[in-house]
């Protein structure tokens, strides 16, 4: 895993460079055999005469180190291994740390978790412009903290407010952002990287350069960190903050505060020895145990591959032109994710304004990303988006995206006009929310290339892209289509076609309960309030009036067309739409929002709240006189989602729960600290559910009713973890 290249005894400053390249694997993690590794390389160094410093760098061309092989610890049940490896870890950053002569970390891609951990142990931090260079700990999106140091060194480096802002929240930081909060010490070209990274260490050697080793006092942080009173108000409110967007779910982030606030009083030895039992304790713990799962299969689909008939695997072709149709946000957002890693990317729209609208959504996009990047970053990417009001050039795109109108027809006609002007090569693909694929695409001549790919809003930030095949779906169509998601960075699921394919399924059964719980009387707060208390992110009727209550109407009567027995779409809806209450879109849905510099009598921008008439369309509605409680309507909701997810397996629409868990976490937002609704079900038990929905039956009606295999795993003592097939690995 490590190179070392060491100057002649008479070159003068006599440097090494240690080279970390981790054979066989796209990234550098740091698994047990690395930290032997590393105590050997710097046990050898400290022997060398005439040492006068020491370069890491990456032999990988997009990443630095990506963090801590996850697999140490993603199936641990003892604590004591996971402290024993945390123990270790800290063994070899602390010889880093002491070292005799300057190590200089030369930062080239993604800088993460203990890879960010490591770099804070060199003297001198040094970090390419590109934009593949991120820094960051998102140690807690994953249910831990960054354990290998991290809470102790970093806000003795930048400062605790600057370090809990990035040991919260877990962003990625870029390369320009970290330079100005001393997270590191220069920032220089891709090509300069390793000359830059050597001349620094010969500066410190000669100590011409001296480290940066505090942050740099201010008013602010003399206030508020730097005296007992205003660091007390310091943590009280980053735990305020922690409890009201996790209502306590999610651990680590506590643990973190606790960590960092402890740790500043204590020297710091003292304060690295608390990290490993604490890190060992969330490890094996039940929500970094279902967070580390989805990261693990959401990685293993990645690499899944497509077989032909013979068994034989098929190889994806890239994509290098991509042709849009449809110019609304939709694509307009592939259109910049795709144009960004590579691809030449045409916009095509029947009119000058929706055309201009999508133009200008890609130039803010790039306008926004030039900031963080620099234009010379930027200005290639914007290069590869044109935009038309013909299909001309059409003929040469390797694949064709429609994001029209959800209306059958509409997109029916575009794909009759894009089968006469492309060759049979190119691929054809929806990325219809609901319909149907095989209804979009049936007057096709040449059904192996049509597929589906819907994308998630935003694109630039949602992570999963569900790939709908037909029976009709060549190997090469889907290959080529994975090979796609990949290109742009995605989470791919792939799913069988039919009416809301997976995803959008659930989340319609999900919403439309939600509403039917309203009219069954309690308040929307409660309905929000109970799923936000089981874990999901926002309530599904805030959710409503954030994808559109016009979007969630087509796509719920597709479903009530579909499975009329089992679902229904309220009158309500329609009402909505006639008083044109879209959602957030146009400031009128179930709740009201304030308007642009809107501000209290406190200068506070007041919250968003519900509107007290939108009851009234709720015909019937009678108010409880006892509230129910929101934990439970949480509880059924989420049940809800999970017994539709069960027969989207049944059916074959999922191949696995797998790949359920990562289309229901990653797509619309199941709770993730439950690992998704396979692993959730596991967990409470197949039989305690059973159990559970019969109480609910009895009481709420049919919609209720277990699944026959939810049956069937209840008697037979199995779980949905026995079913999952093809991993690689993933637990």
């Amino acid at each position: 895993m490590f190179t070392l290249t060491l100057d002649p005894p008479e070159v003068s400053p006599r440097l090494a460079v240690i080279t970390i390249d981790r054979p066989g694997e796209k990234v550098n993690t740091i698994a047990p055999a690395a930290l032997a590794a590393i105590e050997e390389q710097f046990a050898a160094l400290e022997s060398t005469p005439g040492l006068a410093g020491v370069v890491l760098i990456s032999g990988k061309p997009d990443n630095f180190i990506a963090g801590a092989d996850v697999e140490v610890f993603a199936t641990a049940k003892d604590r004591k291994d996971v402290e024993t490896f945390s123990r270790k870890g800290h063994e070899v950053l602390k010889r880093i740390a002491n070292s005799k002569v300057p190590i200089v970390a030369a930062i080239h891609g993604a800088c993460l978790g203990a890879g960010l951990e490591l770099a804070l142990c060199c003297t001198w931090r040094i970090a390419t412009d590109s934009p593949k260079t991120v820094l960051g700990l998102p140690e807690t999106m994953l249910g831990l903290f960054p354990g290998g140091g991290g809470v102790t060194r970093l806000p003795r480096l930048i400062g605790v407010r600057e370090a809990l802002d990035v040991i919260l929240t877990g962003r990625n930081i870029r390369p320009r952002a970290a330079k100005k909060m001393g997270l590191v010490d220069q920032v220089v070209s891709e090509e300069s990287l390793l000359a830059a990274a050597r001349r620094a260490a010969g500066l410190l050697a000669a100590h011409k350069l001296e480290p940066h080793l505090h942050p740099k006092s201010d008013v602010a942080r003399v206030l508020l960190e730097q005296n007992p009173v205003g660091r007390r108000v310091l943590f009280n409110q980053a735990r305020k903050t922690v409890q009201r967007k996790t209502l306590g779910l999610y651990p680590a982030p506590l643990v973190a505060i606790d960590l960092i606030e402890r740790g500043l009083t204590l020297p710091l030895d003292e304060a690295l020895a608390q990290e490993p039992p604490a890190f060992a304790e969330l490890a094996v713990g039940p929500v970094a145990q279902n967070l580390v799962s989805l990261f693990r299969r959401s990685n293993a689909l990645k690499k899944q591959e497509v077989k032909d008939a013979e068994g034989d695997v098929v190889e994806g072709a890239p994509i290098h032109r991509l042709g849009m149709v449809g110019g609304g946000f939709m694509g307009a957002d592939i259109a910049v994710v795709s144009a960004e890693k590579g691809i030449e990317t045409r916009i095509r729209d029947i009119a000058p304004e929706p055309l201009g609208k999508a133009l200008a959504h890609c130039k803010s996009y790039f306008d926004r990303r030039a900031k963080s990047l620099g234009e010379r970053h930027v200005f290639k990417a914007r290069s590869r988006v044109s935009g038309s009001l013909e299909l001309a050039g059409f003929g040469t795109m390797d694949l064709i995206i429609e994001a029209v109108p959800e209306n059958l027809g509409l997109k029916q006609d575009v794909f009759a006009q894009l089968e006469a002007i492309v060759p049979p090569t190119t691929i054809l693909a929806s990325n219809t929310s609901a319909l149907p694929i095989g209804k979009v695409g049936a007057k096709l001549q040449h059904k192996e290339r049509l597929i589906g790919l819907h994308f998630f809003s935003p694109v630039s930030k949602m992570p999963l892209l569900e790939i709908v095949v037909t029976p009709e779906t060549s190997p090469q169509t889907l290959a080529t289509c994975l090979r796609y998601a990949a290109q742009i960075g995605k989470t791919p699921i792939v799913v069988k076609d039919g009416p809301g394919f997976y995803t959008t399924r659930v989340l319609g059964f999900y919403l439309m309960a939600a509403l039917q719980m309203v009219q069954d009387g309690h308040t929307i707060e409660a309905v929000d309030r109970g799923a936000r208390q089981i874990g999901w992110p926002v309530g599904p009727i805030t959710l409503l009036d954030e994808v559109g209550i016009d979007v969630g109407a087509k796509v719920s009567k597709t479903l009530a067309e579909a499975f009329p027995e089992r679902i229904s779409v309220p009158d309500t809806v329609d009402q909505f739409l006639a008083s044109k209450r879209y959602g957030r879109k146009n400031g009128r849905g179930f709740y009201i929002y304030p308007g642009e510099g809107e501000r209290s009598f406190l200068g506070k921008k007041p919250r968003k709240r519900v509107d007290p008439e939108v009851y009234e369309f709720f015909a019937g509605r009678t108010p409880l006189s006892e509230p129910g409680d929101p934990e439970e309507l949480g509880e059924r909701l989420t049940l809800i989602a999970a017994l539709e997810a069960i027969r989207c397996l049944e059916e074959g629409i999922i191949a696995t729960p797998r790949d359920g868990d990562i289309g229901a976490v990653f797509g619309f937002g199941y709770p993730p600290m439950r690992g998704g609704p396979f692993r959730h079900i596991d967990a409470l038990g197949p039989g305690a559910v059973v159990s559970r929905l019969a109480q609910l039956r009895e009481r709420y009606g049919d919609t209720y009713t277990p699944p026959a295999l939810l049956l069937e795993l209840a008697r037979s003592g199995k779980n949905f973890s026995s079913l999952n097939k093809d991993e690689g690995g993933a637990a």
